[in-house]
């Protein structure tokens, strides 16, 4: 009985063994996939721009940081300031989280490649290449897009749209006084209170008037006192001068190396704004006071005019003769004015040393030559009776008739041959009739 007992054991036991391992073989697989399916990432599954379908999270650590390793040795990010570049030293700028981007990676999506800006090295870069107050947020934000997606070529990154402007921030301005007609003024800071210099970008005043239309609204007399005041403003900034044109006779708004005259179709403004940033103009007219202010950032440089080789030139005195005056009458027909010469430069300094010297133009008015009218001088016939005989022969034949041969003939040749001496550099004769072919006969 025992016995029996016994063999019914180990026959429920080995039963047992055999139920369980069935089990095991029929389940042991989808247990597995149950509990570890998590391990590889399902199809369509992305990190920044690499497919991590069906791979380990080890595994897609590893491909990503391959990825990142190759984006760090090809193309390349420049941030441009003007004249000024600089290259991006991936590695030094970037912060890459390859674990944070894979632990927090989501099945069957699309997912971040978790990346920053280093901010200390940004702001090395900045201070390399600019001195202006940047927008970082934004300019972090235009660096991260070529980061996130490993973008493989060249990237180049204008610093200008990130620029901080002041609104109220004036580079430079200038006043125009002395104004003969306001009203066209009046009329053109209502229209164009506000006149834009986009970046990089010429600005001529004729094309603008032409494109709004409103070159016939405004006399060259009005247009060349804008165009004075433009010149006048942005002189003293880095702005190109491509084509200006002077007067002949400086006028009397204007001051000696910073007049701009104006003439449709013929004489125009022609300027050009070399920054990576927007510049603005602004006009304003206040107590009789014509005023044009540059707004925008700081230049890197300051800049400061300066005029050499100034002269002033004397003018001539013009004399003509005129018949119809009476004797010893002289008029002013036209007052002479000093003409004016010089060399207009900018001073660019950096850190308080001059770090360069431009010529921009040489401005020459020429003088206004003085005109005088002077009556002609008749020599008079003899009168004194003692002097002809009788019969009306000449008592002295040596003696022509008609011929003043005394000592106030000689005082006034000697007289007339001093003026002569002493204006001789600065008179010419337009008119000078030989007094003689005058003489009534």
């Amino acid at each position: 009985m025992m016995q029996k007992l016994h063999t019914v054991k180990i026959f429920s036991l080995l039963l047992l063994c055999v139920i369980l391992l069935s089990l095991f073989s029929t389940f042991g697989s989808k247990t597995y996939h149950a509990f570890f399916a998590n391990d590889s990432f399902k199809e369509g599954t992305m990190i920044g721009p690499v497919d991590v379908t069906g791979l380990s999270e080890e595994d897609a650590r590893t491909a990503l940081l391959s990825e990142v390793e190759t984006w760090y040795g090809i193309g390349e990010i420049t941030l441009v300031s003007g004249d000024m570049k600089n290259a991006v030293n991936k590695r030094e700028m970037f912060s890459i989280d390859i674990l944070e981007s894979v632990n927090t990676a989501v099945d069957g999506a699309q997912n971040p490649l978790l990346t920053g800006v280093k901010d200390e090295s940004l702001e090395k870069v900045l201070n390399e290449i600019s001195s202006i107050e940047m927008n970082t947020v934004e300019l972090e934000n235009e660096l991260l897009l070529p980061a996130t997606t490993l973008h493989p070529g060249k990237i180049e990154i204008n610093l200008g749209k990130f620029v901080e402007v002041d609104e109220n921030n004036i580079v430079s301005q200038s006043v125009i006084r002395n104004l003969k007609d306001e009203s066209e003024i009046v009329n053109w800071v209502k229209e164009f209170e506000v006149v834009n210099l986009p970046a990089n970008k010429p600005f001529s005043l004729l094309s603008f008037l032409e494109e709004s239309d409103t070159i016939s609204n405004y006399s060259n007399e009005s247009l060349s006192v804008i165009a004075t005041g433009i010149y006048s403003t942005v002189l003293s900034s880095n702005f190109e001068i491509i084509e200006r044109h002077i007067s002949a006779q400086l006028p009397d708004y204007a001051t000696f190396g910073y007049e701009a005259v104006f003439e449709k179709e013929k004489k125009d403004l022609l300027i050009y704004n070399v920054n990576p940033y927007e510049y603005k103009l602004l006009f304003s007219l206040k107590n009789h006071e014509f005023n044009v202010q540059l707004i925008g950032p700081e230049m890197q440089s300051s800049i400061n005019v300066k005029i050499e080789d100034e002269e002033s030139l004397e003018p001539k005195i013009i004399k003509q003769y005129d018949r119809t005056l009476p004797k010893g009458e002289m008029v002013v027909k036209q007052k002479g004015t000093a003409g004016q010469f010089g060399k207009i430069y900018r001073i660019v300094e950096k850190a308080g040393e001059v770090d360069e010297k431009v010529k921009v133009a040489e401005d020459y008015y020429p003088p206004i030559h003085t005109i005088e009218a002077h009556s002609i001088l008749v020599p008079e016939s003899p009168q004194n009776p003692s002097d002809k005989q009788p019969d009306g022969n000449i008592s002295d034949p040596d003696i022509a008739p008609g011929i003043n041969n005394g000592s106030n003939g000689e005082e006034n040749n000697q007289e007339s041959g001093n003026d002569t001496d002493e204006n001789n550099e600065n008179i010419d004769l337009w008119e000078d009739p030989d007094p003689l072919h005058l003489q009534k006969s």
